[in-house]
């Protein structure tokens, strides 16, 4: 079988059959991130590759490239509820590179480390014919703060962060070359996306949210994912999921589906996660101390799948999102 057939999901279930799970490993391979117990905390662990073509759009500055990379690993830290402990970053670049494109991106990953609380700690340079970013970060969460995305009950509430749609709605000017006026904010959030790291702390120290998953491959893929690793059924409401204001007025300008960009299209970054009923208020208002809001969108029930309710019509949500090598 091919990959284009297989999928990336697919190839992640190889290498969870294979691998066998340490002593101290806690979470293993499917999650945001790894959970290594190390006495009284657990060490949280991801890595994330970027590359160029496949995630660097067309014009994409060392800046933008260096900022990205960075919150593409802290994003899933911040799903873990994690506290992050440090980066680190394997580089390939082409040979006839300037050395101040080097600069420009060490000091962009530098900044927006720093940005989100911590520090590039070290990594590796080598020769490649494009652009290639592979990082990797750590964290710390106490053994009653770890989130997954298996924790799901029957009667939790479904809830995100932030507004979605931005980032692919950007993503879309980019490669088809849009008119950016008007959109700025849109192109802004494909290219420097921001990690919800304190956001995600103040999951983890709720006591009230049972799982969680940061939003990367589209509202409805991360669903499914979060669905069936807590092995329940979700509903959620179309109307009360969050929209960026300006995805609404774009994709009417250009006759686009606005479900493309708002719960099939990735790279928002934001948390989605659920959380006892009970305890919803508190997160709410803990969240939004941080000046960030979250919306119920939804709620936890019973079976299997992931269905959406939309002028009274309740359907199958489909599994669909971004998904590499298809």
């Amino acid at each position: 079988m091919k990959l284009s057939r297989a999928g990336e999901r697919s190839l992640v279930e190889i290498a969870r059959r294979i691998c066998r799970r340490g002593p101290r490993v806690r979470v293993g391979i499917g999650d945001d991130a790894a959970a290594i117990d190390i006495d009284d905390r657990y060490l949280i662990a991801t890595t994330d590759m970027l590359a160029a073509g496949t995630h660097f759009p067309p014009g994409t500055t060392p800046e933008q490239m260096g900022c990205k990379a960075v919150v593409a690993n802290l994003s899933d830290l911040a799903a873990m509820g994690a506290e992050p402990l440090g980066l680190i970053f394997s580089v390939a670049l082409p040979r006839r590179f300037e050395v101040s494109f080097v600069e420009r991106l060490v000091k962009s990953m530098d900044a927006t480390a720093r940005k989100h609380g911590t520090y590039v700690v070290g990594g590796d340079l080598d020769e490649s014919e494009e652009v290639t970013i592979s990082g990797a970060a750590f964290g710390l969460a106490g053994r009653r703060e770890l989130l997954r995305r298996s924790g799901a009950r029957d009667g939790d509430l479904v809830a995100v962060t932030g507004k979605l749609g931005a980032a692919s709605a950007g993503l879309k000017i980019l490669l088809k070359k849009l008119p950016a006026t008007g959109y700025r904010k849109l192109v802004q959030a494909q290219l420097e996306p921001t990690a919800r790291v304190r956001e995600g702390r103040v999951l983890a120290r709720s006591g009230s949210v049972t799982a969680a998953i940061d939003v990367t491959d589209g509202l409805a893929s991360n669903l499914w994912q979060l669905a069936r690793e807590s092995k329940v059924g979700v509903v959620i409401e179309r109307e009360r999921v969050p929209e960026h204001p300006l995805v609404g007025r774009f994709a009417v300008h250009h006759k686009f589906n606005l479900d493309d960009f708002v719960l099939f299209g990735g790279e928002d970054f934001e948390l989605l996660f659920t959380v006892r009923s009970g305890g919803w208020l508190n997160v709410r208002r803990s969240l939004k101390r941080l000046g960030t809001a979250a919306t119920v969108i939804g709620r936890v029930e019973r079976g299997h799948g992931v269905y959406i309710r939309s002028a009274g019509r309740l359907r199958p949500l489909p599994d669909r999102g971004y998904e590499h090598f298809r």
